[in-house]
């Protein structure tokens, strides 16, 4: 458990760069590209991503959990390595030929934002960050990350500088996409050696492989195919507007489900060496861990919508406020679907259901799109996604009904519930005590600190007086105080 709270600390301390750039880029971006720039960004970066997942496949979770298998046999894990890898850049360089034949014929209108993004279609080739995490080696790839994030803000200030500098803010993603990729390769002789890929090996993991790559397109169509839809049946500027609520409402959620990027090797190796009920406590512990912060983090979004959106976005992006009180339920149904699907089922390789429960909430997620983004544009599209994520959360817990105990988990959120009502219920309060001043800065940042103190507060004062396990297992020396 000790290795899994440092990585989790290495893990989470980029997470929160990722959760805070765009705390300073979205004020900047909202105000000079506006809803329409950043629709025409999110349109070309969906449809781009689709490229860039069939390029990874489903490496993201198969090759963590391949090289976490191998131990600490070197021998093995390098000769799993250069079979995965060079699988990898077969699958990309076919995806390679064909971007470039959808850049140059149906998506010429963009044709030089394509080409900027084609950096992170080859940074999907190359990138084997997925040997490190598999490794459980969290440090490396969060010093990467830390300086390839800082100069891609900085990237930003510099050459966005109008609304016809949307390039400028492909170029800053794109480029941050490719260095991440390059920089990871002079460390990769420190985990394995050469050894000579096999076609038997590389065959003997593309059809595993290939079954996670399904669960990956199918959650992409209720997490990209929406823009692309919006883009296509609403316009930009819907497009745009619903893309600022998503970004905010998942703005945390990076953080919280680092803890499932560190938890899916440390899994794989306990199942692998047939510990089950030390995974299943291990599952327990982050559940409630990540739920009680999803809770804190939704039941504040949805207080402080009202005054955030036009203090950061600005005075226009009013309509983002309902949007976005809709959106922040999606943070606790995806940290629990990540606990269950992937800290639990992918590694106790029931790859079958972990798809089936995806493509169930694909398949609500279109159904629904169909309908609603053509009567209400982006309010359409997120009713859509949450009833995604809530279906995907539903296939997981009765899948899992016999085998985890979903019902103590309920009943140990349930206090949160009611302490993330009391936050939001006073924070409307104090907004309503400060009249106009609510709307401001100082206003919204009152907001926040009042919110934080009262959760926080009320959740130590519960913990303390029930004497919570999962709270002293997590946090023992603040249980002791």
């Amino acid at each position: 458990m000790a290795s899994v709270k440092k990585n989790f600390l290495y893990s989470s301390a980029y997470q929160l760069l990722v959760a805070a750039a765009p705390l300073v880029t979205t004020p900047y971006l909202s105000r000079v590209i506006g809803s329409a720039g950043n629709g025409v960004f999110t349109y070309t970066q969906s449809i781009t991503n689709y490229f860039v997942l069939v390029a990874v496949l489903g490496m993201t979770n198969y090759g963590v959990r391949t090289i976490a298998e191998c131990g600490d046999d070197r021998a093995r894990r390098s000769k799993t390595f250069w079979d995965l890898w060079l699988m990898n850049v077969l699958v990309g360089v076919g995806v390679l030929v064909a971007y470039v034949c959808y850049a140059l014929g149906p998506g010429r209108t963009y044709l030089n934002l394509w080409a900027l993004w084609g950096m992170w279609v080859l940074a999907s080739v190359l990138d084997v960050t997925w040997l490190l995490w598999g490794v459980q080696e969290f440090r490396i790839p969060t010093i990467r990350n830390f300086c390839t994030r800082l100069a891609s803000i900085a990237l930003i200030f510099v050459l966005v500088r109008s609304a016809n500098d949307v390039w400028g803010y492909v170029l800053a993603i794109a480029g941050a996409y490719l260095a991440n990729a390059l920089l990871v390769w002079p460390v990769v002789r420190r985990y394995v050696d050469w050894a000579r890929p096999s076609w038997e090996g590389i065959r003997s993991h593309f059809l595993p492989n290939l079954t996670l790559f399904v669960p990956v397109v199918a959650t992409s169509l209720y997490t990209i195919m929406d823009k692309v839809m919006l883009g296509s049946m609403a316009g930009m500027e819907q497009t745009g507007l619903y893309d600022y609520a998503e970004k905010v409402s998942k703005m945390p959620l990076s953080v919280i489900t680092a803890l499932g990027a560190v938890v899916l090797p440390k899994m794989t190796t306990v199942i692998a060496e047939g510990r089950l009920e030390e995974g299943k406590r291990l599952v327990g512990t982050t559940m409630w861990f990540m739920l009680a912060c999803a809770l804190a983090l939704s039941f504040g979004i949805a207080a402080v919508a009202p005054e955030f959106c036009p203090v950061f976005l600005g005075p226009e992006f009013g309509a983002c406020t309902p949007l976005l009180r809709l959106l922040c339920a999606i943070v606790p149904l995806i940290c629990a679907t990540n606990v269950m699907g992937v800290q639990y089922l992918l590694p106790t390789k029931r790859d079958s259901l972990f798809t089936a429960s995806v493509a169930c909430g694909a398949a609500v997620n279109i159904a629904i799109n169909v309908v609603a983004i053509p009567m209400s544009g982006a309010l359409g599209a997120s009713i859509a996604t949450v009833a995604a994520e809530l279906s995907v959360l539903a296939f997981q817990a009765w899948v899992l009904r016999r085998e985890l105990p979903l019902v103590r988990y309920l009943r140990g959120m349930l206090p949160f519930v009611a302490i993330g009502t009391i936050m939001l219920v006073a924070l409307r309060l104090l907004a309503a005590l400060l009249g106009p001043n609510a709307a401001t800065l100082h206003g919204l940042l009152t907001e926040i600190a009042a919110g934080g103190l009262i959760y926080l507060s009320l959740s130590y004062a519960w913990c303390r007086a029930t004497k919570n396990e999962e709270f002293q297992r997590v946090v023992p020396k603040l249980a002791r105080w």
